[in-house]
């Protein structure tokens, strides 16, 4: 007997193709999908800063103490669900609405009265050293005020050193600078505005007008809203991806995804936005920080064998970050694979990350040793500035797996694997997921401000705001229905198997 070959036929519930039945109805993949029966949970720890004075005046690394967590049930919305004529495709909506839980959150924790202080977005978006430049440049430009520097010092070649020298003092006396102090919710769903724009501008604004004439406008604080959650219940991503008609095993995939509102920011072909990662099409550099590989995770593919899982964690900018098997696990009794992220996704002597790089970013990595004339931030920090439009950093919580110079940034940090790795379990002959733990942290990347002389001896580097972790349980529900599934004989996974045998001599 030899035996020639062997294959299998899976069930269309294995297959986890997205689509319509006869009559026009979302089949019952797709119906369970559009509406989860589970509700995950998003947990943050805020970092509130207890030595905001000795990091300006002493340049002191910071230390803070972490507050929450502050837990919120996450309620999934998939909507505008539209199929391609081939059925190849479909174009969907998804956004998620945060809504507080106080039994998962820390005793007594409120987020609309429990306050913290951290670096300020808004200042460190707004009073960059070419737009103090240029107010500069505008003041100086004014005749009244260059007469009136005559008439009082004669020598006013060395004015614009004294004004960039003062304006920390003239933020001081305005009670602007550097850090604010804000509630939880502010800062992570309901906004705030920074002094810098309500008080320092309004006022500047206003002695502009009156003393040398302008006719300057208020300023709008609208534009200058900070929130790092702006997303509660609403997007405005619209994501086409296949459905797995042809191929299962891609069902899920993400092909392109648009700006709904102005299209202002589509994905390029079958390639990420050339200026969220503009290293990946200089010379030398491969091009795979800009591909889109992956789906958004919210189910995997049936009969996986251990290999490597594309994924696209939008947190990140990222549609080419690959989970890895680390180990088999058991969740609630049932046997799965445990993939986690793993420290090579931040690792940028890789050439694969190559185009993770800043070209545009290498005056603002001075506070970390780096080969001469690299774009590259440490081992452990992602420069995501490319697609969010502020200096913002992504890193494992803690700066877990990060480069020693990283780590000891924040002395107090003691970062774990069982705090601060991301973990997703899977069973893989369904391709449910059992468990999962997104860990990921901002951080804000500090650079000094040479020139202002309150600011001058501020330690540039990348400051944390907050680490989350976003977490799903299967429910008991799921757990009975795979066991009925995998282990009831009566209810086996309808899997058909067969084995071609033929009969010869070799």
């Amino acid at each position: 007997l030899r035996k020639k070959g062997c294959g299998c036929r899976i069930n269309d519930s294995l297959s986890k193709v997205l689509g319509l039945n006869d009559d026009g109805t979302l089949n019952d993949f797709t119906k369970s999908w559009v509406n989860p029966s589970y509700v995950s949970t998003m947990q943050y720890w805020i970092f509130d800063y207890k030595n905001t004075i000795g990091i300006l005046n002493r340049a002191l690394y910071p230390d803070m103490d972490e507050k929450g967590p502050y837990a919120y049930d996450e309620i999934l919305l998939n909507t505008n669900l539209n199929f391609s004529k081939d059925g190849e495709a479909m174009q969907f909506a998804q956004a998620t609405r945060y809504i507080f839980n106080p039994s998962k959150s820390c005793p007594g924790c409120d987020p609309k009265k429990d306050t913290v202080t951290i670096p300020d977005i808004s200042f460190f978006v707004s009073i960059g050293m070419a737009q103090i430049d240029a107010l500069v440049e505008t003041v100086l430009g004014n005749d009244k005020l260059v007469g009136l520097c005559q008439e009082l010092f004669k020598d006013c070649a060395h004015l614009a050193e004294i004004l960039e020298r003062e304006i920390g003092t003239f933020m001081t006396f305005f009670n602007t600078g550097p850090f604010i102090t804000v509630t939880v919710d502010e800062l992570m769903f309901s906004g705030y505005v920074s002094p810098l724009v309500t008080k320092l501008g309004d006022r500047i604004i206003s002695l502009s007008n009156r003393l040398l004439g302008t006719k300057l406008s208020p300023i709008d604080p609208a534009p200058f809203t900070v929130i790092l959650n702006s997303e509660n219940g609403t997007t405005d991503t619209l994501y086409t991806m296949q459905t797995g008609k042809t191929d299962y095993s891609r069902a899920g995939y993400i092909i392109s995804f648009a700006n709904m509102s102005n299209m202002s920011l589509p994905s390029d072909g079958d390639k990420l936005p050339s200026a969220w990662w503009p290293a990946a099409e200089t010379v030398g550099c491969n091009g795979n920080a800009l591909v889109l590989e992956g789906t958004n995770g919210d189910f995997f593919k049936s009969f996986i064998k251990k290999e490597p899982l594309p994924i696209y964690i939008s947190d990140i900018c990222r549609l080419s970050a690959t989970l890895q098997f680390e180990k088999e696990v058991a969740v609630k009794g049932i046997s799965g694979y445990r993939y986690l992220l793993p420290q090579t996704e931040f690792d940028y002597s890789i050439q694969d990350n190559c185009g993770f790089c800043n070209p545009d970013s290498l005056s603002k990595y001075g506070a970390y040793d780096r080969p001469p004339n690299s774009s590259c931030l440490p081992t452990g920090l992602l420069d995501i500035s490319g697609c969010q439009q502020s200096p913002i950093i992504i890193s494992k919580p803690h700066f877990y797996q990060a480069s020693d110079i990283v780590q000891s940034f924040v002395p107090r940090f003691k970062p774990s694997y069982e705090n601060d790795e991301t973990t997703l379990d899977i069973e893989p002959i369904t391709g449910t997921v059992l468990s999962a733990n997104k860990r990921l942290q901002i951080n804000m990347l500090l650079s000094q401000f040479s020139t202002i002389g309150a600011y001058s001896v501020l330690r540039p580097g990348a400051y944390p705001i907050v680490w989350l972790n976003e977490s799903f349980l299967m429910d008991d529900g799921t757990r009975d229905d795979l066991r009925s599934s995998l282990f009831t004989p009566r209810h086996t996974v309808e899997i058909i198997c067969w084995c071609a045998i033929s009969l010869g001599s070799e």
